[in-house]
């Protein structure tokens, strides 16, 4: 028989995905790579804690000749697996500009 086999550990940890959108997108398509976003960590077992809309805001540089953004600060608990997806997502979205997962040290609280 032999030892019992460990069981399958999934953690989750907290993360901060800092998200700039193409200024012409619609804002129905903004909502629905969110929401895309949503649903991709909750599928993960993860959750999504806070989404900061900052708004349209001026770049520091050029990118691909676009010079505004919209910004989003999405704070999420999930597993590494379902961040790679949502990174895989966000790389193959023609309206997302740039993004960057940052892992956080502790849950940061929600100023609502």
């Amino acid at each position: 028989m032999g030892p019992p086999r460990p069981k399958e550990v999934s953690t989750t940890s907290n993360y901060e995905i800092m998200l700039l959108l193409n200024p012409e997108a619609e804002p129905a398509r903004q909502t629905e790579i969110l929401d895309r976003i949503k649903k991709t960590s909750t599928d993960g077992g993860g959750s999504v804690d806070n989404v900061e809309e900052w708004g349209k805001k001026r770049l520091a540089y050029e990118i691909d000749h676009i010079r505004d953004a919209f910004y989003y600060v999405i704070t999420l608990t999930i597993s590494a697996a379902a961040l790679d997806e949502i990174s895989r997502i966000l790389r193959i979205t023609d309206e997302v500009i740039r993004f960057m997962p940052v892992a956080l040290k502790e849950k940061v609280a929600s100023e609502s």
